[in-house]
């Protein structure tokens, strides 16, 4: 059984005094089978946020459908255990940390008799212990994030779903979060997330979902995906000699020179890694380091609008 699905997905709003049709999502599906993180990213305006609306059920679909562990998100029984951090959260502002995440609790009708356990674990995770008594109305908006995060992790869901959840946190607050959400994944939970930065996507996420214009340009592993923007090897080595340099440049291989008597040899994308190395080490060169030379997520996405299929 997925754990989300979206079959053709359709969401049409009606504008204005003559009712114009805008087509906010258009025939969406996609499907998340399995545990893990799966970020969902596209530019302003591709549809991000109405998916996520239909996916809670706080809007219906026009057409299609859209369901939660087989049950069709309209009805509130799709929601158990789910979790939802938005954007912009609202508290009660003068509600204590305490008060605020026993009204969470008791809402989502958790059993009473593990509240206290439950509210001091997950102000540990999110590094808010020791000032349960404060009102909300005395945190920064970096601090309330960190709340909003305690209210979706008390209870102990399987599905989280994010909407920039990371959205006005300092450094610190951006690695705890990362933290949490593989901390979730290692759980066997599902962590499905929008975000517009995407250096968090090729930095933890198993999986992708691209947006354009309302329609579904990418779903899958990031995998490959991230693979489509290699541009070759890059070899760090010491001590090249003038004979050695230009046997590697007759080979096709383009040589350059750092400060500390470093040369980095690339090969370009199809070009023999192998070759280069094995003449490196008949020639007793050793390399400091290997690694790929890729583009960033950003520049396969964007350099193409956003039509990832047609790389």
């Amino acid at each position: 059984m997925n754990v989300i699905e979206f079959n053709n997905a359709t969401k049409i709003y009606l504008k204005g005094f003559f009712r114009k049709k805008i087509t906010a999502v258009k025939n969406l599906s996609f499907t998340l089978s399995e545990p893990g993180i799966t970020g969902f990213i596209g530019p302003n305006g591709a549809g991000k946020t109405t998916s996520i609306k239909m996916l809670l059920g706080l809007v219906r679909p026009t057409s299609g459908s859209v369901s939660i562990r087989g049950i069709s998100s309209e009805y509130p029984k799709a929601r158990n255990k789910v979790a939802f951090v938005s954007e912009q959260p609202y508290f009660y502002p003068y509600l204590t940390i305490y008060e605020s995440l026993a009204f969470v609790y008791k809402l989502n009708g958790y059993n009473l008799n593990k509240l206290k356990n439950e509210m001091e674990r997950v102000l540990n995770a999110v590094h808010l212990e020791n000032i349960g008594g404060r009102k909300i109305n005395e945190f920064s908006k970096g601090m309330q994030q960190r709340l909003n995060m305690a209210h979706a992790i008390i209870g102990n869901p399987d599905l989280f779903i994010f909407d920039e959840p990371m959205s006005g946190l300092d450094p610190i607050g951006r690695r705890l979060f990362k933290d949490i959400f593989c901390d979730l994944a290692d759980q066997g939970k599902s962590v499905f997330f929008s975000t517009h930065i995407l250096e968090d996507i090729e930095s933890f996420c198993d999986k992708v979902v691209v947006l354009s214009n309302g329609s579904l340009v990418y779903s899958g592993n990031i995998r490959p995906l991230l693979s489509r923007g290699v541009l070759g090897t890059e070899i760090v080595v010491k001590n090249l000699t003038d004979e050695n340099t230009d046997v590697l440049s007759g080979m096709k291989f383009e040589i350059s020179t750092f400060d500390n008597e470093e040369y980095m040899i690339f090969i370009p994308s199809g070009g023999d890694v192998d070759k280069c190395q094995e003449y490196l080490y008949s020639n007793h060169i050793y390399p400091v380091s290997i690694k790929p030379r890729v583009k960033s997520l950003e520049s396969i996405l964007y350099e193409n609008t956003w039509k990832v299929s047609a790389l």
